[in-house]
């Protein structure tokens, strides 16, 4: 069980949410993110996790993959898209190159490195991993090396979905999938945004209610959800758990505890540890040595400037040097392992017992937001392994080596702003909801109306489609954010057309009434645009 009876303090779970919404055949600058994401963060962190078993250590890294997000990848339209995306970047560094050649030295030598990158990174996703990414991940879970998670199909934020209808769809979807892609149930799940609500006396938030002018109703936890389908833990923050009952226990974020009434255990991000990770003001990315996010050369869009300071104009940004890279990460991961081993240390002299100090991240910060992250992490896993007092362990090893002896009940809450659901639900997002509520309550009464037929269950499939897809939660977060807040308004407009248009053909065919043919070349479009998960059930929502 431990490295050393004598001297063992705890171990440091290591959790990635990788999602990307769903982008794929409506515009470049959504495919790019896709493409983005691939090459600097998904393929190097598969990269770093190989390098380290060739290496003779198990990185036992926890990775969460959205469903979404596995259709995306294993799409063959994809696989093209990522090719031109990769050759692209390889020429624009090319021209580059040439451009400074006699301009600027280091620029030069940088344009350099960004071909070498695109290059490489290429060769490796065709030749070594075959195009195939979630293979690579199902590979490396079934040698015992790392644990993959699942989450809600389109990452839909639960806690505001008005149906429990709706939640089972995104749950049981996404665990289809994952059956399919990785041949066994998942056990461990991220609920989006760490969205939570408890078993409750619930109001929907716009509206009357459901049918039957009922206000208000009984709702179930979202555990309760997540125990009828066989998931058995889920991540929550830090602050959620501090708002939780009863108030009369000691409660650490380095303990493990059963949710509700269900044997479902949550597992809790550690505040200090992640916000040196995530928080860009005092956290480790924020160093000016490092690769500057947002200043990109304007024709190649490529990177060749360093933070320089965190609050400096844009203009004044100094030229990144990869060279003076090594010594702070060096510096950094030394002082986080020595963070993370105070921290245990510290709860096993309290509690008289080994510890469990949990971070968790998006995905994308480490190798897109963070472009050194992944080599961060890299150095980090091997200085764990290297000291045998601490280590590193998977969500499901977690969970059987520290059983969960408190029970607690969380509030309504998020890992957003003010860890509730404004981000999500306010005055700029609330006509989605009204839209997410209406194809909700058609989506049931057209369930109570399925038969066996081949044609009627394509367009309910799609229907289904469009509906999930319309859920996604992060439509509300750009425009909330006023993150490409065009382009996602854009997006949940396109969803309820479709929905609405589809459903009256779904009517229509169902009551035997003319269908133009205008109506068949638009769902065979969004069968093509929009097809995604091969065969969700109209009978999920019965």
């Amino acid at each position: 069980m431990t490295k050393d009876t004598g001297r063992f303090y705890g171990s440091f779970l290591f959790i990635l949410h990788s999602h990307i919404p769903y982008v794929l055949y409506h515009d470049e600058i959504g495919e790019n993110w896709l493409s983005e994401a691939v090459a600097e963060c998904y393929i190097p962190l598969l990269n770093m996790l190989k390098k380290l078993v060739r290496q003779g250590i198990s990185p036992k890294v926890s990775i969460s993959l959205s469903p979404i997000l596995i259709e995306q990848l294993n799409s063959p339209y994809f696989i093209e898209k990522f090719r031109d995306y990769c050759r692209l970047k390889t020429e624009l560094a090319e021209k580059d190159k040439e451009y400074f050649r006699n301009l600027e030295f280091h620029m030069h030598y940088l344009a350099r490195l960004w071909k070498k990158f695109y290059y490489k990174t290429l060769s490796i996703f065709e030749k070594e991993y075959h195009c195939n990414l979630i293979n690579e991940f199902k590979s490396l879970q079934d040698e015992g090396h790392i644990e993959i998670l699942t989450t809600a199909a389109t990452h839909g934020y639960l806690p505001l979905l008005r149906e429990d209808t709706s939640i089972q769809a995104q749950i049981k979807m996404a665990i289809q999938i994952y059956e399919q892609c990785f041949g066994k149930k998942p056990e461990g799940f991220w609920l989006p945004e760490c969205g939570y609500r408890p078993n409750c006396f619930w109001t929907p938030p716009i509206g009357n209610g459901r049918p039957g002018n009922l206000d208000s109703y009984v709702r179930k936890g979202l555990e309760e959800f997540l125990y009828e389908n066989g998931i058995r833990y889920f991540v929550v923050d830090n602050e959620q758990l501090n708002r939780s009952h009863p108030h009369d226990i000691h409660k650490s974020s380095m303990d493990t505890y059963y949710i509700g009434n269900h044997p479902v255990t949550i597992l809790v991000r550690e505040h200090q540890l992640s916000e040196q990770i995530w928080d860009f003001r005092v956290g480790y990315p924020g160093n000016g040595t490092y690769l500057d996010f947002h200043k990109r050369h304007w024709s190649s869009r490529l990177r060749y400037w360093k933070i320089t300071q965190r609050t400096l104009d844009m203009a004044y940004k100094h030229l990144y040097y990869p060279g003076d890279v090594k010594n702070v990460m060096s510096e950094q991961s030394d002082h986080y392992k020595w963070l993370i081993k105070k921290r245990l240390k510290a709860h096993h002299y309290y509690a008289g017992r080994p510890a469990v100090a949990v971070c968790a991240f998006d995905t994308e910060l480490f190798g897109h937001w963070w472009f050194e992250g992944s080599t961060f992490f890299y150095r980090l896993i091997r200085l764990i392994s290297e000291d045998p007092e601490i280590r590193m362990l998977t969500c499901k090893e977690c969970i059987k080596e520290n059983p969960a002896y408190n029970r607690v009940y969380m509030p309504e809450s998020s890992w957003g702003a003010k860890y509730n659901s404004e981000t999500w639900f306010n005055g700029k997002t609330q006509w989605i909801w009204k839209n997410i509520y209406r194809a909700e309550q058609e989506i049931r009464h057209l369930a109570t109306h399925f038969r066996p037929d081949n044609k009627l269950q394509q367009i309910l499939r799609q229907i289904i489609r469009e509906s999930m897809l319309l859920q996604s939660s992060d439509w509300q977060f750009m425009i909330t954010n006023n993150h490409t807040k065009d382009y996602a308004e854009g997006r949940v407009v396109e969803h309820f057309e479709n929905f609405n248009r589809l459903t009256r053909l779904a009517w229509n065919y169902i009551h035997n009434q003319f269908i133009d043919d205008g109506d068949w070349h638009h769902l065979n479009h969004c069968q093509k645009t929009n097809h995604v998960f091969k065969e969700p059930e109209i009978m999920w929502y019965k």
